[in-house]
């Protein structure tokens, strides 16, 4: 029979943010069932050092990494990392049911390993606290929680030596650009639908990559932290003309997409601009066969002039495009990447379909994935590949199911023989993220071009 409320259950409290699904759970005190939830936070989330809770055998040590990211999110931050309490705005829930503070959270009696315990589950809802993280403190306590890999990192781009700042932002940003342009991470490992920069940073160390907005972050990250002074760039297809600053915040507030592409397409991707020695360099670190920029005088200015920009040839998959740079706020680009990691639950499906991205993009080869329900609608893929195809000549290898069985398929694994199977491993997650938003009963094939 299962007890209830008997003080000598043990007990367990279970965090979960609601935005980012990321939960972790700690041992607390039988009593704990009756304290209020604010106190709960103060006692449980709110602490200044994790190493506390481990030490007090409350947390398990391989959760530390788990618990202190949900404190990242969810807990206001000083400029050097130190936590602080819940972001204003932020409503506490059990399940859709809002707790008050100074109320107990329901507590459940649950079988865990063969013996009953109490368990207090509390999910922290960000959803109306707005566009208020501290970058600083943020990017402070995700650099040092893994400094050492990320300073190996910087060593071996810039060989454990550098003449002047030019030579280290040149040779960290092109060890970025050299890393997989790549979505298929999204679905296999970690399973993150959109990076931060030190998830991207610490992807790219394990040999995997990311995409435009992410890699930017990540060489912004390790340059914020040597001190060099930079900004961002947005830029995009046909994006001509003055940047609409105010319809792209209003986007961001309203969520409201209906008619906005030519508006996006502003944004559509960004780089960074930095001021060294009283030098402007702009500097397009992304690859997804975007040339690896480094420009500095005229060439810069030419790029970025306000008036008369100078359009930059570009073709990362199967057409060119003439791609227009323009200087935009800060606060604007770091809220369009906070709204990704966030506020946008699809992100992850967005940039491999909406931005038709793929699953990587390489010097060679575009792989893209294929849903479909029935036969008629692959042949309507199918045929769409091949009229994107056709206008270059490009090959390409459309299957109804997911293998690299194809003259293209075969020729992308001899030449990316990692990408390709994590492109393979990631079809079951894929799959059900895709039916999540667009309805069940889907199947998913693959496209290879030969670009």
């Amino acid at each position: 029979m299962k007890p209830d409320h008997d003080d000598t259950l043990p007990a367990f409290l279970r965090w979960s943010d609601y935005l980012t699904g990321k939960t972790c759970t700690l041992r607390v005190e039988p009593e704990d069932i009756r304290t209020p939830v604010r106190r709960l936070v103060s006692e449980y989330l709110a602490v200044g050092d994790a190493s506390r809770l481990v030490s007090d055998r409350r947390l398990l040590p391989d959760s530390s990494d788990v618990f202190q990211a949900l404190q990242d999110v969810t807990l206001t931050l000083s400029d050097d990392g130190t936590p602080g309490t819940l972001i204003p705005g932020t409503v506490l829930r059990s399940g859709p049911r809002e707790l008050n503070p100074d109320h107990t959270a329901p507590c459940e009696t649950v079988l865990l390993s063969d013996s009953y315990v109490h368990l207090l589950e509390v999910s922290i809802d960000r959803s109306e606290t707005g566009y208020t993280r501290n970058w600083t403190g943020f990017n402070r306590r995700r650099w040092d929680r893994n400094s050492d890999r990320f300073e190996r990192f910087v060593e071996g781009a810039t060989g454990f030596g550098h003449e002047s700042e030019l030579d280290f932002l040149r040779l960290v940003a092109k060890e970025i650009w050299n890393s997989p342009f790549e979505n298929y991470s999204r679905f296999t490992g970690r399973r993150i639908p959109y990076k931060t920069a030190d998830e991207t940073l610490l992807n790219i160390i394990e040999g995997r990559g990311a995409i435009c907005s992410e890699k930017v972050q990540a060489l912004k990250f390790i340059t914020d932290m040597r001190g060099l002074e930079s900004s961002y760039v947005f830029a995009g297809p046909d994006a001509l003309g003055k940047l609409p600053g105010d319809d792209l915040r209003r986007l961001l507030e309203t969520f409201d997409f209906r008619g906005s592409r030519h508006i996006m397409r502003f944004w559509q991707h960004l780089a960074l601009e930095y001021v060294i020695e009283e030098q402007h360099i702009l500097v397009d670190a992304t690859n997804g066969n975007i040339p690896f920029l480094f420009l500095g005088g005229p060439e810069c200015e030419a790029l970025l002039d306000s008036d008369f920009p100078r359009p930059l040839p570009v073709r990362m998959g199967t057409y060119s495009e003439n791609f227009y740079y323009h200087r935009a706020p800060d606060d604007l680009a770091l809220d369009l990447c906070y709204a990704m990691e966030n506020y946008i639950p699809e992100i992850d499906l967005v940039q491999v379909f909406d931005n038709e991205l793929g699953l990587v993009i390489t010097p060679e080869f575009l792989v893209a994935p294929v849903p479909y329900k029935t036969d008629e609608e692959f042949q309507e893929m199918n045929a769409l590949y091949e009229r994107l195809a056709a206008p270059n000549d490009l090959e390409v290898d459309v299957r109804s199911d997911w293998r690299l069985d194809g003259p293209q398929g075969e020729s992308f694994y001899a030449r990316e023989p990692e990408a390709a199977d994590a492109i393979l491993d990631s079809h079951d997650h894929l799959l059900e993220r895709y039916d999540l938003f667009e309805g069940f009963g889907h199947q998913m094939g693959l496209a290879i071009l030969k670009l």
